[in-house]
């Protein structure tokens, strides 16, 4: 009988540890879908969404046709990393709206049939996705500027200058309440600011047309971490901005010829004047360097030349922009004593789990041989 309850003794320790090892190993193995009880893992987020349209554009924003002309626009789909991808746009309609003109019947795709009417003027036509643009503002809206004109009438960089018909404002204003400079075919423009302006001789404005350009400081225009570029960025950017005649903001503008502008020369860059340049920032992160000269008007600036507008300007020198300082480590919070901490993670749990068992196991069986040969000695 005492054999019979020595050997259950042992058994039962055997089975708590059997059944502490298989709670732990059911704790560590993760669940089908990759968490520990109800916890998802770091290291296995879910996918993101992938097919999402970020920006569209117009292929050709300004156009210029004679009365009656028909033309097929399109717009270039651009998803995530700004990547043009076509095919974002397979199940999805797009809305075409026109200020003047006709679009062909059952337009609802990434192109239209546009047919100019019978009245020279601008138009524009406007096109955006009925769902799936991820994008803010104006990237889910495409503009096209259209200029009818009469047949016949000269056009181009060559036609001589010619302001539009009817009273030409002194000045323009968009929908914040923000003043523009107009600028004219026959008499070109100026815009003014604290050191920076921009302006135009006559002929660079096309015919026809008027605009209104302002011109603001932007913020900074340090490209530090940007390995990518070959030009270092200091000082502030600035940003010319153009609108319509009706005060419409234009997304890109093509002008018969160069508007020269000029910023102030950052004073970190001064003692390298001869290696300066002006570029132009890129809304896709690159930068396009611009002809430029170092003046003295009465400060020191830098004056470049650009045909389309808007633009992004900033002063940089050659050479690959340094690496991003990174932070300085936060101290480490430390917490009240009110208690026993948490467990740092669920893994520290188990490893706990798995001890405790085992000492309980090791502890059954010392108890259960020490009875045994307290009774053997009896």
């Amino acid at each position: 009988m005492k054999l019979c309850s020595i050997k259950s003794r042992l058994k039962l320790a055997l089975g708590v540890a059997l059944v502490g090892a298989i709670i732990v190993v059911g704790t560590l193995v993760p669940r089908p879908n990759g968490s520990f009880s109800g916890i998802a893992l770091a290291q296995n987020p879910d996918p993101q969404p992938t097919g999402s349209i970020q920006e569209i554009t117009a292929s050709t924003p300004n156009l210029t046709l004679a009365v009656g002309d028909t033309v097929v626009l399109s717009i270039n789909v651009i998803g995530r990393q700004d990547i043009e991808d076509q095919r974002l746009a397979d199940d999805v309609k797009f809305d075409w709206s026109v200020s003047g003109g006709r679009l062909s019947d059952g337009t609802d795709g990434t192109s239209a049939s546009y047919t100019a009417p019978s009245d020279p003027g601008i138009y524009s036509v406007t096109v955006s996705p009925s769902s799936g643009c991820i994008g803010t503002g104006l990237a889910c809206t495409a503009t096209f500027r259209i200029t009818v004109r009469r047949p016949g009438e000269a056009t181009g960089p060559d036609a001589p200058p010619r302001n539009p018909e009817g009273e030409i404002p002194s000045i323009l204003s968009d929908s914040e309440g923000e003043q523009y400079q107009v600028f004219t075919p026959e008499e070109g423009g100026i815009f003014t600011g604290e050191n920076f302006s921009i302006s135009a001789v006559m002929g660079i404005v096309p015919n026809s047309e008027i605009i209104g350009l302002r011109m603001a400081e932007d913020g900074s225009a340090s490209n530090a971490g940007m390995s990518h570029h070959r030009y270092t960025l200091s000082g502030n950017q600035y940003r010319v901005f153009v609108i319509d005649a009706e005060g419409a903001p234009i997304s890109s503008y093509n002008l018969n010829g160069t508007v020269t502008v000029c910023i102030p020369v950052p004073g970190a860059l001064r003692t390298n004047i001869s290696s300066l340049e002006m570029v132009n920032k890129n809304s896709n992160g690159t930068l396009t360097v611009m002809s430029s000269s170092v003046r003295i008007s009465p400060s020191l600036i830098i004056c470049g030349s650009t045909s389309t507008l808007p633009a992004t300007i900033a002063v940089g020198i050659r050479g690959t922009p340094p690496p991003l300082l990174e932070p300085d480590p936060e101290p480490a919070e430390i917490l009240p004593a009110t208690g026993g901490a948490v467990p740092v993670s669920q893994g520290i749990i188990a490893w706990a789990l798995l001890v405790g068992v085992a000492l309980i196991a090791t502890g059954t069986f010392a108890s259960t041989y020490r009875h045994r040969r307290q009774e053997g000695i009896r």
